[in-house]
């Protein structure tokens, strides 16, 4: 086989892709795996808590031991920093089924006789002004990333779900005053989580809240927001942002198989989409449950569904 063609390629270096790609490589197939960030949300992810058999461990620490599950596999291709802007039917291997062809912004195509798309998802933006100017100058959208830069400096966490919680709760260990933001009437993340809130004194919550605007002059120095209830527009003076208002599929590499009203990748139980040979797992689809260990199975099931489909399709 030549060698820029594979049995399978998986995009997404996430838990759906690496699992995906051991369970390919022990069934014997020629794996490709390549994605822009290796861990994907898991390694923004701070405290884990619920996955079997690590008690407590960290997002960075999981993807870790992720990564070195896989690289001891000598059939599998380990690709870090690619990002895919586009996936194609290809029908120069055999007339007899759908292949497909991969490119990169690298400029690297690859073919493949079965894809797995586990691409996960993006941060949702705001969308207001200031957020763009000020990304990476005071704005951010990973808590484990940037968290250490606002040691001792009073931050906001914009969103009131387990996310925006996660990340707060982490801040307060290193600043002085941490507000969180929510435009809904109360805190939605789990129970676990708001109790821990409460026992913060150096975390404020704002529910009711609407953020307007982004401040600063070369960084952050403020926020403007609406509380929706008072009907009055206030100031916030901080100096880091940490915006936590959900996440949504990464999917812009994809044109060929069919999404739901939320974009995401509609599979069935065997993780297949509407497109033979084009299967999908994890957060980029529309299973439901957004969790670490639902993604890791999923993954698991693509790759034996693969296997299965060309076994098939030989």
């Amino acid at each position: 086989m030549p060698q820029n063609n594979f049995d399978v390629i998986i995009i997404g270096l996430g838990p759906a892709g690496m699992t995906a790609a051991i369970y390919c490589a022990r069934k014997g197939l020629r794996t490709l795996i390549l994605g822009k960030e290796l861990g994907g949300q898991v390694a923004k992810t701070g405290v884990v808590e619920n996955y079997l058999g690590f008690g407590q461990s960290t997002g960075l620490d999981l993807t870790r031991q992720f990564d070195n599950h896989v690289e001891s596999f000598k059939n599998i291709k380990h690709l870090h920093d690619v990002n895919v802007i586009n996936l194609l039917i290809n029908y120069e291997f055999t007339n007899k089924v759908k292949n497909f062809k991969i490119i990169t912004d690298k400029k690297k195509e690859y073919k493949t006789k079965a894809v797995i798309i586990c691409s996960g998802r993006n941060p949702k933006k705001l969308n207001i002004p200031g957020e763009e100017k000020f990304r990476a100058k005071g704005v951010s959208y990973c808590e484990v990333c940037d968290a250490p830069i606002f040691k001792d400096q009073i931050t906001a966490v914009i969103g009131g779900g387990n996310s925006a919680l996660e990340a707060a709760l982490s801040l307060a260990v290193l600043c002085p005053k941490v507000y969180i933001l929510n435009i809904n009437p109360n805190l939605t993340g789990d129970k676990v989580s708001q109790d821990k809130i409460k026992e913060h004194k150096n975390i404020e919550v704002i529910n009711n809240a609407q953020i307007l605007e982004i401040l600063g002059s070369k960084f952050v120095t403020g926020l403007k927001y609406k509380h929706l209830k008072l009907n009055i527009i206030k100031n916030l003076k901080v100096a880091g942002i940490f915006i936590e208002i959900g996440w949504e599929p990464a999917i812009s590499l994809d044109k060929v198989t069919k999404k739901d009203k939320w974009n995401q990748i509609i599979i069935d139980k065997q993780c297949q989409t509407n497109v033979p040979g084009i299967f999908a797992a994890g957060d980029v689809t529309d299973i439901g449950f957004y969790q670490i260990i639902v993604a890791a199975g999923e993954g698991a099931k693509a790759a034996l569904a693969t296997y299965q489909y060309l076994s098939k399709n030989k």
